[in-house]
């Protein structure tokens, strides 16, 4: 994670698990100085998830690993169906 992002108030972030890719918005409260992020899956087989943070966090990267975390937890049930 490079300082640059963490002086940002919010960037997007595309990432793939299993070949299904996730696109999300990590952003900064101005009033409280945290972070929460909100995305979407959309999957090859045409399912669509979306998804947003039930918490806030200290950090940009905190969020944002916790995100990916999350989303590839979300995908993993998904395909194993």
């Amino acid at each position: 994670m490079s300082i640059f992002r963490e002086e940002r108030s919010r960037y997007k972030i595309t990432r793939s698990h299993r070949n299904q890719t996730l696109n999300a918005i990590v952003s900064k409260n101005r009033d409280t100085y945290t972070w929460t992020w909100h995305g979407y899956i959309n999957f090859t087989d045409g399912q669509h998830f979306e998804f947003s943070s039930q918490r806030n966090f200290a950090t940009a990267s905190e969020a944002e690993d916790y995100m990916y975390r999350f989303a590839c937890d979300r995908i993993d049930n998904l395909l194993s169906r």
